[in-house]
């Protein structure tokens, strides 16, 4: 299965440069209140505009990375890890899997290839959990491989619970018209 799941210490590295891309953006912000007096009206409409819009997708990404953890999957559930311990999905209560792509949240600066996705996964109570996955520039969707691998492991998990359960439904089956031919 290519999983390619964030590990722990790539999460470190991606709060680290959260961390420097938040302090780019302010001191872009007082700058631009220092410069602010002397811009002409026509650069005004246009670099403002550009760093709200820049400032609302940090902000995004930057309360999407606070509801993410590391995550791997193991013996058909998702684990996912958090400060406050870890949680064990099982892959059948899985719903569906998306993701999304990052333009901020990053492993290391200056590099084309370390890019993230935001992959979240809606529970069947409608419950959503996220975690990050490598991804390329400007692949479609986010994350493309992982994606495609957690979609494939959620459904043989389902496949599999549902042969089970027709099994054991069968089986109790056979065993109720045995006991009504012995009577």
């Amino acid at each position: 299965m290519d999983t390619r799941f964030l590990t722990l210490m790539e999460f470190q590295n991606v709060y680290f440069y959260r961390f420097i891309t938040l302090a780019i953006f302010v001191t872009t912000g007082v700058l631009l209140l220092f410069i602010f007096p002397e811009m002409k009206r026509s650069e005004i409409s246009v670099v403002v505009p550009v760093l709200f819009i820049l400032w609302g997708r940090f902000a995004v990404e930057y309360v999407r990375l606070k509801k993410c953890g590391p995550a791997f999957i193991h013996n058909d559930e998702l684990v996912i890890s958090r400060d406050g311990g870890h949680r064990q999905i099982p892959l059948t209560r899985i719903r569906s899997v998306t993701s999304k792509h990052s333009l901020f949240m990053v492993r290391r600066y200056r590099s084309w290839t370390d890019h993230l996705a935001f992959l979240q996964f809606t529970l069947n109570n409608g419950e959503r959990v996220y975690t990050l996955a490598e991804s390329k520039v400007f692949e479609y969707p986010a994350g493309k491989n992982t994606l495609a691998a957690i979609q494939a492991a959620v459904l043989a998990a389902k496949t599999k619970s549902l042969t089970s359960r027709q099994a054991s439904h069968d089986t109790e089956r056979s065993t109720w018209g045995t006991r009504l031919e012995a009577k």
